[in-house]
């Protein structure tokens, strides 16, 4: 009887299995790479059962995700392409999550913190959702996927450049963009402009687009009260809020609830919130260089071997500095990280814009 072998997904398997296929197969490893992130895919076809059996066993020792179908199984292979962005809640994990990235890209780590660095950190593109669940499973990292083609987009003109650009776009678009501290910003562009702006503009850098599903973005609090039931259990078991502080967290609004969150997990707590009564907005920042500020420095020697990690040595603080601010601008990943070690050390830090 005829049998079929098929790639359900990547599952455990690392990029190398790609090099043992190619090699065992004769055909291009870029071909096997296509398969195995594309999957479910066609492996063999039209082989006896004992062959089949033999390349499941063999595929499954190398990690992959695999089944065999007779010619009277229903076979099917229908998925789309994907995109694919990380996010960390906890963002001292970052070092892991790279290395996590790394073996199931088969790439350099030092090649997966340039693609973490840009806004947004699309790691993958042109996948299966069977990449997107194999991923989830073995990385400490939130994993967000979408059609690129059914997304929205936000495109970003630079105040810098002149409005040269603005109102050419503006005329594509037939809509004004919106003036923001750094940038000019139109929202909620179809995937075909966003094509068309990009074949466009793809080697000035004073034009940016970003996939608003993997845009990540702030969540405020503007409001709550602090006799409601609902508004409570919420701040203290979804947010962690301890509840004998409500009553300041109220005087001090509005307060940031959650940072750097994925602009449509995002969406599904604000609307979580709307429907207990607590007002929220989001809020998205477009500036994609941060300087970090100091104060308080009383272990000037961690503060220096923190920094040093990605600040060049000469514009470190001084030895006996109790306050420093970065001359160097930092992506905002990388000033995330240095913030959340810094606040392990005797020191006051933030960051700025």
């Amino acid at each position: 009887m005829e049998n079929t072998v098929i790639i359900n997904s990547i599952g455990n398997a690392t990029p190398g299995a790609s090099k043992v296929l190619s090699e065992a197969l004769k055909v291009p490893q870029d071909y096997i790479l296509k398969l195995l992130y594309n999957a479910p895919s066609i492996l063999f076809q039209k082989v006896d059962k004992d062959t089949a059996q033999k390349a499941e066993d063999t595929l499954t020792k190398l990690g992959l995700d695999v089944s065999v179908c007779t010619k009277d199984d229903e076979i099917n292979l229908k998925t789309e392409s994907i995109d694919i962005s990380v996010t960390l809640d906890n963002i001292l994990l970052l070092p892991k999550v790279i290395e996590q990235l790394a073996v199931f890209l088969g790439c350099k780590q030092s090649e997966v913190l340039n693609l973490l660095l840009n806004e947004p950190s699309i790691v993958l593109g042109n996948v299966s959702i069977a990449t997107a669940e194999a991923l989830q499973k073995r990385t400490d990292a939130n994993v967000h996927f979408s059609n690129p083609r059914k997304d929205a987009y936000t495109i970003l003109i630079s105040k810098k450049d002149g409005d040269s650009q603005l109102k050419n776009i503006e005329k594509i678009l037939k809509t004004k963009a919106v003036e923001t501290e750094t940038a000019y910003v139109i929202e909620n562009v179809s995937y075909d402009h966003s094509q068309l702006l990009w074949r466009q503009y793809q080697s000035d850098k004073g034009v940016k687009l970003l996939n608003q599903s993997h845009q990540l973005v702030s969540i405020l609090l503007e409001d709550f009260d602090v006799a409601n039931e609902a508004h409570t259990n919420f701040l203290i078991e979804k947010v962690g809020m301890p509840k004998e502080i409500l009553d300041d967290i109220h005087a001090a609004l509005p307060i940031s609830l959650f940072e750097n969150v994925n602009r449509n997990t995002a969406i599904v707590i604000t609307d979580e919130c709307a429907a207990i009564g607590l007002v929220t907005t989001i809020e998205k920042d477009y500036n994609f260089k941060k300087k970090l500020h100091i104060d308080e420095i009383e272990d000037a020697e961690n503060v220096s071997k923190i920094l040093a990690q990605f600040i060049a040595i000469e514009n470190l603080p001084k030895a006996n500095a109790t306050s420093w601010t970065s001359k160097e601008e930092v992506p905002p990943l990388i000033a995330r990280y240095l913030l959340a070690q810094l606040e392990q050390v005797q020191c006051n830090p933030e960051i700025i814009n």
